[in-house]
């Protein structure tokens, strides 16, 4: 017997045949034979695959082998019992064991194996939860429970929901189920199924349809209520009786997830409402909740009208563990599921061929076809050099296929999918290191052998493969393995304490959620990779979303015994009767698994219940701060006047199951005292006494300690008195009374609120802010704080009065105060020797997929990925959306060492993470902005589209409405992100808190600075902007800015000082543009983003001028402003309007029009994001649609759904762009630099709709938005990136980087040239090695300055208090006094040639031994040399200096010509644009 199963793995590795094969093995294996004689046995002999000829004559094969041992015909027939000859090649046959030895021993035999009787396992969560299939059901109740689902639909015709005997559905259901595409229908299993997708826009990956096309919904509905399925399996894995909580009830399923698109909030509430109505009695919603307001999240606000309809809600907490804070779905009225793991896990055997086998992690379902196979690492097989880093990940284009072929690849993990680039080009399969994946949570699936191990494994494998110069190993198939200790909370579940509210613990319970295995859909396979050909009826997921459907059976199951149980009650059983966890395994505590592991059979008899009812709840929430202007969405209409109902009693003002006490501070005890009514539903006549275990530090009484009861839902009352200490931590504590279930009570030590330090006082309006500057940075930030109060009180006349006017003390990167003031109050402080300047504030206003890609930094571009998560960036902005996926932690570690910010806790704001470490806000007036928050959260979504452009995380399937789908990102998305929002959408950027935000941002730590604002004054020493990125560059930081949006008005550029990168704003090769057809047949294109399919073939057309309202209004009419239009001539028609303010969409729309066509040529750069179905057109085309109004009586069109389209040529230069030249310097040459500003994807906030427009309900992820404010964080990623490679270059030496290897642009498509776009396109994988850089430290600057007449009295706001005379330090040299990568000369006069002598000085960061020689290009009229032509060089980091003599003409060809000096050398290409500006014209 040993025999045939040692042989099974040699017979297959010799014959060569194919992994699918041994899955069909083991399906054999399991098969029932006839009953023989003692002393034969029945045997599966395997011949290979698929016969290659007909069925008869594979059975006449296995009749004649089988003749071969049997002897006789009469043998062969009795012995046979049956042919596979479908798909695989075998028979089944009585045999004598010599009889199988003789078979096996024939060449056309691959294995020999005896027949087994196998047990039926189950697939192990609900047992282990102690709901076995033979539990106590009450089945004719169980049949008329309903459970509806939020999910990504169902698979109908899945075995989990067949309706055999099912009668009708039950006569409460009110529910439906229509007709739909690639949907099979409904039972009296599955009684409905709708879907919802109001935005009506196609969702390219899915269908329009109820059919499950993720497997998501499929797989929950199963868990939940799916009927009882034996054999289920994923190929052979996890093999047992599949089944849900509650096989009788029925399934109502609410598609409301799609797979591009995700859940919308209207879908979700439509969802809701029609479940409610349908008649579902449990609601499970596995989405994350969005917002921590109860009356803004669209699920808090459908949870509650569920409860008051007697409806549960049960959520998943969300999978954003295990940062703290980080839970979802936590209004008390919803069931808040955290996931827990059972005591199995899934293990793959690599056995290496130096004899050493190892253990991975991981669902790989392939039986090896050889006995070892070559192993290489992916750094080894890389395509080429420039590659070698990204191979080590196996990343997409990085391995030679070549080299790859045949073989085992052992990669480090980077992104989900290294063993479909490895199979994709001929690989075996992939050995996956990863510490970041593993705590071995969850079992990945893999598409091909693969596997994943520790760092330690990893070590080991890397040892091996230096060792030998053959390397091999084998990965073989998947077993299953026990897990202890178990339960246990994954790292992914997310973790509290409730962000919503102090006062409950969230989550509520933990249930199954790691490695489930349920029904799955067809439509997908198992990875969705590209190249997997596994499909499954069933397959194993993990996560909060599995956990769900678990607790939400858990409540079915109550609810069948408990039909009159509000849900409140069943939420009370389930809690009180939960199993304990121990928090060795889980130090989280409560904060990780709430009241426990769920115990269902227990949750049916809890003795006592918490109940509540809606006006509990309304209680709390008046408790909680909430008021009559926000209830109405929760209550309804009815007047809810919080200080006239009676107040919820208790510390937390609500009877919930637990119990969550909040420290006030860390100097005196926190007292709780808490109200609780039980219910009793056990025994009538029944004691309970109370145990009380408290932590150390707390003390905790119970008043009365014992409960009497008489009678079934009888009531008693008691009170909790909680005392902790307030050196406390997160502890917790029980109480228990008698058949009483565990009790638990958080206790919670809050970490000092954090402002972003700031301080701030609203005074009359006669006072304005200003900011007085003292100097650099001070020794003692204390002392500063004293010297600013004491120089302010001697214009104030008192301290008081001082620190009354005080607003903020910049005292980090240097030395000044901002202070409202009376203007001569202002002229005192500036005439103080102590004060350097004195400076108004004012108020700045923002500049506002394929952008990457289109400028050369691919996602498999060479990383450095180390050094790049060390990289920290600092945008200052409108705030950041924390929950955005762009910005999620997964897979990087704790923020560098280097870090000194902070991140508090603030209104609407998630919190910070391992991606967004850092988060503060700055309104130092202190008024609040109606339209904003207190709070680093990003209400306009400017400051999360700019983070998510510079440094977001590779988001898959990104898109607007299904436009410039593909994958967002940013240049550095291991990089960190620290926001520092000052910008605020009613009053814009103030001086005083851009400043603020910059002293901040230095002390932080951060690497680069990104700041898409407009600088208001050309003058550097006194501009907020120009006046930080000097205090940063001091300190190594670069500042990255926009040029503004005022092109192309010439001298118009902004951010101008020569230590700020100044971008422009480039288009790329992609246009939205929407066809509009028109009533006699011609058809015409506009400019724009509508998401809007019409419904109708035409509507009728009419112009603006002939919809007025009246005669007085006509000329309005024209341009269809606010009020000039007559409803009545509108309603239900498309209007012609001329462009005159934003919103004609929105004007038209609100009194009942379709939609708009606009006529402009002022703006045809931007696509305008429409509310209504709306393009804009060019005259020439308004024209031809004017001719046609003017022909018919009846004129009318169709617009259509926007589309992408290719743009040629590019790049190019922005309309809005600014340009040159510099009205800060005539030496400079401004824009530094062009990068993508147009039609840029990105993420965006849930906060404001797409337009900001009255009306508008598009929302959306992610948005299209132009302007240099795009373009700005795309320099910024650039130089992140360049400083990933090199973190010890200068601020200069980056932008040097930059500048020198820009792409050149053309003039034909840009009149402007440089003064459009600087040095050029930005090049950024060029920029990482540039070969030679321009560097300057301060004094270069303060050289310049100097020489541009900025003098001592001046000069201090930026270089501090040193005194600065420039008639003694050394004068900068050449013409512009400065180092600058590039150069402009402008003309004395129109009478004399002008002659500009550039003295210049480089750095070698190429080859150490290399040789540069200069190419020069100048334009007619103008003459350049440079002085030597050749640059050698025989080390790293030498320096050589030259000369460029620029002479040009008095008369041009125009105000600004170009050329330029070239430095080639056998691998680098230098390049400085040399400009020639006339100022007379």
């Amino acid at each position: 017997m040993r025999l045939y199963k040692a042989n099974i793995v040699n017979m297959f590795r010799e014959k060569g045949f194919h992994a699918s094969t041994l899955c069909f093995l083991l399906f054999l294996i399991g098969l029932v034979g006839v009953i023989g004689g003692e002393q034969k046995k029945f045997y599966i002999i395997y011949l290979g695959d698929h016969p290659a000829v007909d069925k008869d004559h594979a059975t006449q094969t296995h009749n004649h082998l089988l003749s071969s041992v049997k002897g006789s015909e009469n043998d062969v027939k009795e012995s046979m019992v049956h042919s596979y000859h479908y798909s695989f090649n075998a028979f089944a046959a009585k045999l004598s064991e010599d009889e199988a030895q003789k078979l096996a021993s024939m060449d056309q035999v691959l294995s020999v194996i005896p027949n087994q009787y196998h047990k039926l396992h189950t697939t192990r969560s609900w047992d282990f939860v102690g709901l076995p299939q033979i539990a106590k059901r009450n089945l004719k109740t169980e049949r008329d429970i309903v459970v509806g689902l939020l999910d990504t639909g169902i698979t109908p015709q899945s075995k989990s929901f067949k309706d055999d005997g099912f009668g009708p559905p039950p006569k409460k259901w009110k529910g439906s189920c229509g007709h739909f595409a690639n949907f099979s229908g409904c039972n009296n299993k599955l009684i409905g199924a709708k879907y919802f997708k109001l935005d009506r826009l196609p969702d390219p990956a899915d269908i329009l349809s109820p059919v499950d096309v993720e497997g998501h919904g499929t797989h929950t509905s199963s868990t939940l209520a799916g009927n009882v399925v034996p054999n289920a399996s994923l190929y052979g894995l996890a093999n047992g009786t599949a089944r849900g909580a509650v096989p009788s009830a029925r399934v109502a399923v609410y598609k409301v997830c799609w797979v591009s698109s995700g859940c919308s909030d209207m879908d979700i509430l439509a969802a809701f409402d029609a479940a409610a109505y349908d008649g579902v009695d449990v609601i499970s919603i596995s989405i994350a909740g969005g917002s921590a307001n109860y009356t803004t999240g669209s699920i808090s606000i459908g949870a509650f009208h569920a409860m008051k309809k007697g409806i549960i809600t049960v959520a998943s907490a969300g999978n954003d563990g295990p940062s703290l804070l980080s839970v979802s779905n936590h209004a008390p009225w919803i069931l808040t599921v955290a996931a827990s793991g059972i005591d199995r896990d899934f293990r793959n055997d690599v056995h290496l061929g130096n004899g050493r086998n190892i253990t991975g992690h991981g669902v790989s379902t392939f039986n090896p076809g050889k006995e070892l196979y070559p192993l290489i690492s992916g750094a080894d097989a890389a395509r080429n050099t420039s590659t070698k880093e990204d191979a080590v990940y196996c990343m997409e284009g990085s391995l030679d296929p070549a080299k790859v072929k045949g073989r085992l690849v052992y990669c480090k993990l980077a992104e989900a999918g290294s063993e479909s680039v490895v199979k994709g080009i001929g690989g075996v399969g992939a050995i996956i290191e990863s510490d970041q994946f593993l705590d071995f949570d969850v079992a990945k699936i893999f598409m091909a052998p693969g596997t994943i191990v520790n760092g330690t494994i990893g070590e080991f494998i890397n040892e091996y493969t230096k060792s030998t110069k053959t390397p091999s190993a084998v990965i073989y198939r998947t077993h299953e393995t026990k897990r202890a200790p178990a339960p246990f909370v994954p790292l992914f579940s997310s973790r509290g304490p409730n962000p919503g509210s102090l006062h409950i613990l969230k989550p509520d319970i933990a249930a199954p959620g790691v490695n489930i295995l349920a029904a799955f859909t067809p439509l997908r396979s198992l990875t969705g990779l590209k190249g997997d050909t596994q499909f499954s009826e069933f397959t194993i997921l993990s996560g909060t979303s599995m956990a769900c459907p678990h607790i939400a059976g858990v409540v079915a199951y109550v609810k069948s015994f408990h039909p009159a149980w509000s849900p409140a009650a069943i939420k009370s059983a389930i809690l009180t009767t939960a199993k304990p966890m121990s928090r060795r395994v889980n130090e989280d505590g409560e904060f990780a698994f709430g009241a426990g592991q769920v115990s269902p059979t227990r949750a049916v008899n809890p003795g006592l219940v918490y109940d509540m009812d809606e006006m509990s709840y309304i209680q709390f929430l008046c408790r909680e701060g909430y008021s009559r202007s926000n209830l109405p969405i929760l209550v309804g209409p009815q007047p809810i006047n919080c200080s006239n109902i009676v107040p919820g009693l208790g510390s937390d003002a609500l009877n919930y199951p637990t119990m969550q006490l909040s420290l006030k501070n860390k100097q005196e005890p926190t007292i709780g005292v808490f109200r609780r009514r039980v219910t009793n539903v056990g025994q009538a006549i029944s004691i309970y006494n109370a145990t009380i275990i408290a932590p150390k530090g707390v003390e905790i009484t119970v008043e009365p300690m014992t409960l009497s009861f008489t009678s079934v839902l009888q009531k008693r009352s008691f009170k909790v008195v909680v005392k902790a200490q307030p050196t406390t931590s997160m502890v917790s504590a029980g109480i228990r009374l008698g058949l009483w279930g565990e009790r638990r009570c958080i206790v919670r030590s809050m970490r000092e609120t954090e402002s972003g330090g700031l301080v701030g006082v609203i005074g009359d309006e006669q006072k304005k802010f200003y900011i007085v500057y003292l100097g650099d940075r001070p020794e003692d930030k204390d002392n500063a704080t004293k010297t600013h109060v004491h120089l302010l009180s001697s214009v104030k006349g008192s301290q008081i009065d001082a620190k009354d006017s005080m607003v903020y003390s910049y005292c980090n990167s240097f030395n000044a105060f901002a202070a409202k003031l009376y203007e001569d109050e202002a002229q005192k402080l500036a005439s103080m020797d102590q004060v350097f300047s004195v400076i108004q504030n004012r108020y700045h206003k923002l500049h506002t997929t394929r952008s990457w890609d289109f400028s050369g930094l691919p996602q498999t571009a060479k990383r450095k990925l180390k050094t790049e998560s060390d990289i920290i960036v600092g945008l200052l902005d409108t705030g950041i959306t924390p929950q955005s996926k762009s910005f999620k932690d997964d897979g990087l570690g704790p923020p560098p060492k280097k870090w000194k910010g902070s991140c508090g806790q603030f209104a609407n704001f998630s919190g910070c993470n391992n991606k967004l470490i850092g988060a503060k806000y700055f309104k130092l007036d202190r008024v609040p902005d109606p339209a904003d928050i207190f709070s680093p959260v990003d209400v306009d979504g400017h400051g999360t589209h700019t983070s998510s452009t510079l440094a977001g995380n590779v988001v898959p399937n990104a898109s607007l409405y299904g436009l410039a789908n593909g994958t967002a990102r940013g240049a550095v998305p291991s990089a960190r992100i620290a926001m520092y929002k000052v910008c605020w959408v009613s009053f814009g950027c103030s001086d005083m808190d851009i400043l603020a935000a910059f002293d901040a941002a230095a002390y932080d730590g951060v690497d680069v600075i990104s700041i898409s604002i407009g600088g208001g004054n050309v003058n550097y020493t006194t501009d907020s902007i120009s006046i930080g990125a000097f205090h940063a560059m001091k300190n190594g930081i670069i500042t990255v800015a926009s040029a503004g949006n005022d092109g192309p008005n010439l001298a118009s550029v902004s951010n101008s000082a020569p230590w700020i990168l100044t971008v422009a704003a480039s288009g790329i090769d992609r246009d939205f543009r929407s066809k509009v057809h028109l009533g006699n047949g011609r058809n015409v294109t506009g400019l724009g983003v509508s998401t809007f399919n019409p419904k109708k073939e035409l509507y009728p057309l009419i112009r603006g001028a002939d919809a007025a309202l009246n005669s007085e209004s006509k000329e309005s009419a024209l341009f269809c402003t606010e009020d000039s239009l007559d409803p009545a001539k509108v309603n239900g028609s498309l209007v012609y309007c001329k462009l005159g303010t934003r919103g004609s969409d929105s004007v038209v729309k609100g009194i009942g029009g379709v939609g708009t066509i606009i006529e402009s040529d002022q703006i045809y750069d931007a696509a305008e994001i429409f509310m209504a179905p709306g393009t804009m057109v060019d005259g020439t085309i308004g024209e031809v649609i004017d001719d046609y109004l003017k022909s018919t009586k009846t004129p009318s069109a169709v617009i259509y759904r926007t589309h992408a389209t290719k743009r040629a040529p590019a790049p190019f230069v922005a309309a809005f762009s600014s340009r040159g030249p510099n009205p800060g310097s005539l030496h400079i040459l401004k824009p530094d630099v062009a990068a993508p500003g147009v039609n840029i994807l990105a993420a965006f906030t849930p906060m404001r709709s797409l337009t900001g427009l009255k009306g508008d309900t598009q929302f959306s992820d992610f948005t299209i938005m132009s302007g240099t404010s795009m373009a700005c964080p795309h320099i910024a990623g650039v130089a992140a990136y360049v400083k990933s490679f090199h973190p010890d270059w200068s601020p200069a030496a980056v932008k040097s980087a930059i500048l020198t290897t820009a792409k050149p642009i053309s003039r034909r498509v840009n009149d402007d040239g440089e003064f459009a776009f600087g040095a050029g396109q930005m090049n950024p994988t060029r920029a990482v090695n540039p070969g030679l850089i321009y560097d300057m430290d301060e004094m270069s600057y303060i050289q310049f300055l100097c020489r541009e007449g900025y003098s001592g009295s001046t000069l201090p706001t930026l270089v501090g208090p040193q005194h600065i005379n420039c008639s003694k330090i050394i004068p900068g040299l050449g013409y512009d006094a400065l180092n600058y990568p590039t150069m402009q000369l402008s003309l004395k006069n129109k009478q004399e040639p002008t002659t500009g002598v550039f003295r210049r000085r480089v750095t070698n960061v190429g080859q150490a031994i290399s040789i540069y020689n200069a190419t020069i290009i100048a334009p007619k009229g103008v003459e350049i040399t440079v002085k030597p032509m050749t640059l050698s060089f025989t080390r790293v980091l030498q320096k050589r200096s030259f000369k460029v003599v620029v002479r040009a003409n008095p008369k041009m060809s125009s105000i600004m010509v170009s050329g330029s000096l070239v430095w080639k050398s056998s691998r680098h290409i230098v390049k400085s644009p040399i400009v020639i500006y006339s100022p007379q014209g």
